[in-house]
């Protein structure tokens, strides 16, 4: 699976070669002494998560950091096998959890250090469900500032979700999915 993808960095407006890695222990102490503060300063919607209780509590919820200059930019989890909802009968990966690092996050700070973090986990995320078999097929549930976001990357917003918090529930169907990976390469292959 691949494991390096592009970011861009601000202040050289170049883009460079991120990792995907597991979360580590590294990486939880880094979330609590770096990234809380700023989040529960800016009253975000993130601020109360306790990443070590979901991995405990949800083993087969898998997260994944996105590192760059062994710092984390952004976090994900992933629960493979979930069954679709826009397209009955198939499975998915279900994206539990996606969260930026405050310095990487324009409604926090007016000059981010790296764009495209958000969009290359999910992208990470379609590679995910093509190696599992599931064609690139992607849901989640949606925070409500992050809704656009996920729309602008061609997700289908299949309504309120009575059932979770009512919270969006969004899909991304397995065209967009491949499309997404495939703009990816070509980014990789571009800035090269």
């Amino acid at each position: 699976m691949k494991e390096n993808l592009k970011i861009l960095q601000c202040s050289e407006d170049k883009y460079v070669d991120a990792k995907i890695l597991p979360l580590s222990q590294k990486h939880l102490e880094e979330i609590e002494l770096s990234w809380k503060p700023e989040l529960n300063k800016n009253k975000c919607w993130d601020k109360d998560l306790e990443f070590s209780k979901y991995l405990h509590e949800k083993p087969s919820l898998k997260f994944y950091v996105l590192e760059y200059n062994l710092v984390a930019q952004g976090i994900i989890g992933l629960l493979p096998g979930r069954p679709s909802m826009l397209e009955r009968g198939e499975n998915l990966v279900y994206v539990a959890i996606l969260t930026v690092a405050p310095w990487n996050r324009p409604d926090i700070n007016n000059s981010p250090k790296y764009k495209g973090i958000g969009t290359t986990l999910i992208t990470f995320a379609a590679i995910f469900s093509i190696h599992l078999g599931f064609e690139g097929k992607i849901g989640l549930h949606s925070v409500k500032t992050a809704e656009n976001f996920y729309k602008r990357l061609d997700f289908l917003d299949l309504g309120n979700d009575i059932n979770y918090k009512n919270y969006h529930y969004l899909e991304l169907p397995t065209d967009d999915a491949k499309l997404l990976v495939l703009n990816s390469l070509l980014l990789d292959n571009l800035s090269n």
